[in-house]
């Protein structure tokens, strides 16, 4: 600002000294304006949009200072009354400098106001962040609890926190088909072709069919979803309030009583859901049904909430219940089938010359994986009688229209909905629906830490 002013003021004295030498010769006085070098300053100090503008004024027909500065600095001159600016930039004229000689810098501006102004662009700056331009993404993607999808967000799996090898990887989850495939696998190697070339047909066929179903059963159980409810935060940035409404048969978030935010839910719930055994969740900051319950290794709010099993990574809930019965059912047959038959196999005398032969051979190489072969058989009876005590426990609670959950805790089943054989429902929510990832956190709390698994115990944390 110091350097436009002093180029403008020596500007103005060289015209008034031109202009008396002028008088005194006769009009044949030279004048002594900038030089180039001052002038190419001048130019360069002026911003590119900005644009000295002339408008008539009612006090004194000479203009500004400004236009009396680039007069006699032999600057082009703009005609009086008609804008320079650019047609292609949009500009608003705002602002005059002083008509005083002694104060040649601009004053505060002030639209609307005749005299020398300055057109100065307002075209509008892009912001540097905008919503329209975030990158959003499939809410399976980022979906905010500890329950992880895989194949595109066609299976989703529980998150294991008490005996994880990884955050969705169990120890019990792999004992289960350790405990399916050990077995089996022996029974199709050396039983299944011995039965066959015997002309034994229906028996190989039956347990092929019932390892099928146990398999089937144990996939759908781990794989599908257990009839999670969605939390605010999803419910918000998908904008499926009206279709859970529709599917639930009341408003999840309560928008008539409870701000859009969740906060002071508890004790805003409506009378009439309350009174009915609908409860608020802290966690995800909706109502959920009276049968629904938080479940705190998945992080999520389950339908009908039976229980977190961790043999099948997953919740138990209304969606998948049957597939986790029928589960149950289908390995107690799988091993009424299977063992019987393996362990008569194992115990004829072809195969006790042929191991006798073995050992013989290899001097007692073959000893101690006998012997742990026993020790794994000795291990799959106890599952298998386990097994049987969790059919008739879950047939009890069938019986009985009770979950694990409300046996437990001699929870009323206030709906008096059966455990087994009510409706499955649809799923809550679309695993593709496109979000916004940052409607996903919520602003005032951190996320969960990642549950810790045997890997970080041995391998240690990626992060530090």
């Amino acid at each position: 600002a110091g350097d436009v002013r002093a180029l403008i003021g020596r500007a103005v004295v060289a015209r008034g000294s031109g202009e008396r030498a002028t008088m005194r010769d006769g009009g044949g006085g030279g004048s002594n304006g900038p030089s180039d070098f001052e002038m190419e300053e001048l130019g360069w100090l002026k911003e590119p949009e900005e644009r000295e503008v002339s408008f008539k004024s009612a006090a004194a027909n000479v203009g500004s200072v400004a236009a009396a500065a680039a007069k006699a600095a032999g600057l082009p001159m703009p005609e009086r009354g008609s804008a320079v600016a650019d047609p292609a930039v949009s500009s608003t004229v705002f602002g005059k400098g002083s008509e005083d000689l002694q104060d040649l810098e601009l004053q505060p501006l002030a639209g609307g106001q005749e005299g020398s102004a300055r057109e100065v662009s307002t075209r509008p700056k892009k912001p540097l962040y905008s919503v329209s331009t975030r990158t959003k993404k499939p809410l399976y993607s980022v979906w905010p609890s500890r329950s992880r999808f895989f194949c595109a967000g066609f299976v989703m799996t529980g998150g294991e926190t008490e005996m994880g090898i990884t955050p969705n990887c169990s120890v019990p989850n792999l004992c289960v088909w350790t405990c399916i495939l050990a077995p089996c696998t022996l029974y199709f190697l050396w039983v299944f072709p011995h039965l066959w070339k015997a002309g034994s047909y229906a028996m190989p066929l039956a347990t092929l069919a019932v390892f099928l179903m146990a398999t089937g059963f144990l996939l759908a159980t781990c794989c599908s979803d257990p009839g999670i409810i969605p939390r605010r935060e999803v419910i918000i940035a998908t904008r499926s309030s009206e279709q859970l409404e529709a599917a639930l048969g009341f408003d999840p978030l309560v928008k008539s009583c409870i701000p859009a935010d969740g906060k002071g839910g508890a004790r805003n719930v409506p009378i009439d859901l309350s009174s009915r055994g609908y409860r608020w969740c802290r966690t995800c900051r909706i109502v959920r049904p009276p049968r629904a319950s938080h479940c705190p290794d998945c992080d999520n709010c389950v339908l009908r909430y039976d229980h977190h099993c961790p043999f099948v990574n997953n919740c138990v809930g209304q969606r998948n219940y049957h597939f986790f019965f029928g589960f149950v059912t289908s390995v107690l047959c799988l091993a009424i089938m299977v063992l019987p038959v393996l362990f008569w196999f194992l115990n004829s005398d072809n195969f006790e010359l042929a191991v006798d032969g073995l050992m013989h051979v290899s001097s007692g190489f073959l000893q101690p994986v006998f012997y742990g072969l026993i020790a794994c058989g000795a291990l799959i009876g106890i599952a298998v009688l386990l097994s049987a005590v969790l059919w008739f426990y879950h047939v009890f609670l069938i019986a009985t229209k009770r979950t694990t959950k409300e046996f437990r805790r001699s929870i009323d089943n206030i709906a008096e909905e059966p455990t087994l054989c009510a409706a499955r429902g649809p799923r809550l929510f679309d695993p593709f629906a496109m979000v916004d990832p940052w409607e996903l956190i919520r602003q005032d709390e951190a996320p969960p830490p990642a549950p810790p698994n045997l890997c970080q115990q041995c391998w240690g944390d990626d992060d530090d």
